[in-house]
């Protein structure tokens, strides 16, 4: 997920700030990722 913020960081190359948001673009996406799997080990144990 990483590796997509750092696509995007050098696809729109300017500031700073396309880091920034290159960062909070791939930690969202891997906070639902890992958010998912999360929730579906606890489907799994509960039963």
């Amino acid at each position: 997920m990483l590796i997509i913020g750092i696509i995007l960081q050098f696809s729109f190359k300017n500031d700073g700030t396309d880091f920034l948001t290159g960062l909070l673009v791939g930690g969202g996406i891997g906070l639902l990722i890992t958010g998912q799997i999360k929730s579906k080990k606890k489907s799994h144990s509960d039963g």
